[in-house]
């Protein structure tokens, strides 16, 4: 099932908009939260949205020195200096996740996302997307699109299945 190659991230509004619109080329954390090279990353917009309306296939996570991470990508951070120095404030590492292909999909709220989706609970920071939740074919035809593409490019290889 594509659903293991889907997560859901936790997101302000603004920068899930400039994710999509293609401004903002890396996703910053304080931590590693698990985005995998070819996942689906559906945009859970935070409240008062609480939404889902993009996405990105995410490419690779990058694990730098705060101070570097900043002089080398402050440009597609998407993030200006003050933010990023009161959101690294005290890490010694900053994690940044590149975003390979960004994509916009038809909106669902959390109303429509919890009755689709048996036991969804907003992500604090990621989730795995469960096999028996709800799966817009724009999303699976997102995912496919960026994993054949990355695949092409000998940068990920077909995952095989012991169990098909």
């Amino acid at each position: 099932m594509q659903a293991k190659y889907i997560k859901a991230l936790s997101i302000k509004r603004i920068y899930a908009e400039l994710i999509i619109d293609g401004s903002k080329k890396i996703e910053l954390r304080k931590r590693s939260i698990g985005l995998e090279l070819g996942d689906l990353i559906l945009l859970y917009e935070t409240t008062p949205y609480s939404m889902i309306k993009g996405g990105f296939i995410a490419d690779k996570t990058l694990c730098l020195p705060v101070a570097q991470m900043w002089s080398k990508y402050h440009h597609i951070l998407g993030v200006d200096k003050d933010f990023y120095d009161i959101y690294f404030d005290k890490c010694e590492l900053a994690y940044g996740t590149f975003i390979y292909q960004s994509f916009s999909f038809p909106s669902i709220s959390l109303k429509e996302i919890n009755e689709l989706c048996p036991n969804f609970i907003p992500p604090q920071a990621t989730i795995n997307w469960r096999n028996n939740w709800y799966v817009h074919s724009e999303w699976i035809d997102a995912l496919n699109k960026g994993r054949h593409q990355l695949m092409e490019q000998g940068r990920l290889g077909e995952q095989l299945s012991l169990f098909a």
